[in-house]
């Protein structure tokens, strides 16, 4: 065992697909050059853990690693909790500082990014070897059964496997994944709205019992093994579940159609996809916000090809497909018309 390791995992957005990953559907995530670090020491005047981050303006010391302290820092107590139990190891003593530069709560993964970093510096602080295969599913595993977000398995796979200069094509079904190189000439610009949401309120593990109930009606595993919903399908759901499985389904079928468009370089039809998936995500899934509705307005006004929410929704942040010089511009006709906007 070491007496010091650290740990690095970057955030993501997500360009098309989302509440698809824990539907078995395809997403399409990038990550992003913005990161949280974690930093483990072994420290003989700790009783238990301390945690520390001056970033998040937070410290705690704690004597039970399997129990909740139900704030973001339980993404760093499941990952003890989870690491000790894999290898039988009784984790104390421990001073763990966190330097992030990723914002909390905006659709940009930093909860995962949170987990995968503290998992790689426990895998070097007690010197042993994980498949990257193996460590999305840890990852997953901490997030689902500890923590208690029903979400799929995009963001550890995007935080592990990811690029910043490549889209991820996941299959979320098998696993199997394709990188795809983007256009030199436009970017895809973050915006926050200064909305945060918080996850662990139980709204993305609704969604995700209604999906379940849904596909249970309609006979499938998950929805996004239906391809149509035909007049039969109908007839068996409310209007309600009718919404929701036509977003799963056809934004299935958007996520396919923008690999196809990316590796064409075909940036206007990829542009339309984004926005087809934000009007599906506000009026079929009800995750938008009219925060973010007006940001993805904005945007689309000013010129964009495409812009839709990132990540869950209920809050957060949109991501824009522009071209990088007209980024200045971007930003001040954002601030003019939306003077909370955040830009990453």
């Amino acid at each position: 065992m070491n007496n010091f390791s650290d740990g690095e995992a970057f955030g993501r957005v997500n360009l098309i697909g989302e509440h698809l990953d824990y539907n078995q559907g395809c997403v399409m995530p990038l990550q992003i050059n913005k990161s949280v670090k974690v930093f483990l020491k072994k420290d003989t005047a700790i009783e238990g853990i301390k945690i520390k981050s001056e970033n998040f303006d937070y410290e705690i010391v704690t004597t039970a690693i399997n129990k909740k302290l139900g704030d973001w820092a339980d993404f760093i107590i499941g990952s003890l909790y989870f690491f000790s139990k894999k290898y039988n190891l009784k984790i104390e003593q421990l001073n763990i500082e966190v330097q992030s530069n990723l914002p909390i709560g905006i659709g940009v993964s930093s909860s995962a990014a949170v987990t995968v970093s503290t998992l790689r510096a426990l895998y070097g602080l007690f010197n042993r070897k994980i498949e990257n295969s193996e460590l999305v599913e840890l990852a997953h595993s901490v997030e689902r059964d500890f923590v208690g977000v029903a979400g799929g398995i995009m963001d550890q796979f995007a935080s592990i496997y990811g690029s910043q200069d490549q889209a991820l094509f996941l299959d979320t079904k098998t696993n199997n994944y394709n990188l795809i190189k983007l256009s030199d000439e436009y970017i895809f610009f973050i915006i926050d709205s200064g909305t945060q949401r918080i996850l662990t309120d139980g709204s993305l593990n609704k969604k995700k019992e209604v999906c379940k109930k849904i596909s249970s009606k309609l006979n499938v595993e998950y929805l996004c093994q239906l391809n149509e919903l035909d007049e039969d399908h109908k007839k068996i759901l409310t209007d309600e579940e009718l919404d929701i499985a036509r977003h799963v389904i056809y934004e299935n079928q958007r996520s396919i159609l923008g690999k196809k468009a990316l590796i064409e370089n075909n940036i206007e039809e990829f542009g339309s996809l984004m926005t087809q998936s934000h009007f599906s995500l506000r009026d079929l899934y009800r995750v938008s916000t009219s925060e973010l509705d007006l940001l993805v307005d904005l945007c689309n006004k000013f010129g964009s090809m495409g812009s839709k929410l990132t990540g869950a929704g209920f809050g957060g942040a949109i991501v824009t497909l522009i071209k990088k010089e007209l980024v200045e511009d971007l930003k001040m006709f954002i601030v003019e018309n939306y003077p909370n906007a955040k830009f990453l």
